[in-house]
């Protein structure tokens, strides 16, 4: 057991040194003032400052719409998959996931061009837009790969029930499907609301999201205020993943599967 728990050491050391302290400084940070004292003030700023205020509501509302999008363009697609063939669907699914294999900023700025070249202006149409090509594999695959995995065996009984196909999929398919959709919400919404650099390209810097306002108070050394913006982020995440996953649960156990 002794040689076992040593396998451990350097899951801990790394938990440890990027997720734990890192976590503590910006605690620390967020709950400081410039001379290192106690204080709230960083979050009074933020809840006294309407800009920051405005852009992290705007930011939500964004993240729900790219999401919402995500989720009706990719489980349509998730599903189809799931029915193909082996061979054919894996051909699909690394088809949508080929643009993952580029970084980011490059898709981005083919995004840009690709505006450009149909002459159809930057702003929140084009940032909702690429939100969507780039996270919409996020959303894709957790859902196929949970469909993929159902048991044919549910779907056989209930069709065996005497279930039309609209009520298989509404009483069986879509209860079984909960936790790829879980998944991809929590993958695509999260990286939105902190997202900065698509946000600053498809919009030519004219709409500002609150990665944006965080990357811009960090960058410019304020780092107690951009602490505490992280900190409002982190919760708000938190407070998704939570949401998500009690959502998931009881929709499971509506389903009756549980």
């Amino acid at each position: 057991m002794g040689r076992r728990r040593n396998w451990t050491i350097p899951y801990v050391l790394f938990l440890v040194i990027f997720v734990v302290i890192p976590m503590i400084l910006i605690v620390w940070f967020a709950f400081s003032n410039n001379e290192g004292e106690f204080s709230f003030a960083n979050f009074r700023k933020f809840w006294m400052q309407p800009e920051a205020l405005n852009t992290f509501i705007f930011s939500i509302g964004i993240a729900m719409i790219t999401t919402f999008l995500c989720l009706v363009l990719g489980y349509p697609a998730a599903y189809l998959l799931s029915r193909m063939e082996s061979k054919r669907a894996k051909l699909l699914v690394i088809l949508f996931i080929l643009p993952m294999w580029i970084n980011f900023l490059i898709r981005t700025l083919a995004t840009v061009a690709l505006f450009d070249f149909l002459h159809l202006p930057l702003g929140e149409g084009a940032l909702i837009f690429g939100m969507v090509y780039n996270f919409l594999p996020f959303m894709i695959y957790p859902i196929y790969n949970v469909l993929q995995k159902t048991d044919q065996s549910l779907i056989e009984a209930s069709q065996d029930l005497g279930a039309n196909p609209r009520q298989v999929f509404l009483k069986t398919t879509l209860p079984l499907s909960v936790p790829g959709i879980s998944s991809g919400i929590i993958m695509v919404f999260m990286p939105v609301i902190s997202t900065f650099a698509i946000a600053e390209l498809l919009t030519i810097n004219n709409i500002k999201l609150f990665g944006t306002t965080l990357q811009e108070n960090i960058y410019n050394g304020m780092w107690n205020y951009g602490a505490a913006l992280s900190l409002v982020m982190l919760l708000l995440i938190g407070l998704t993943s939570l949401f998500n996953s009690s959502g998931s649960s009881q929709t499971v156990e509506e389903g009756g599967l549980i």
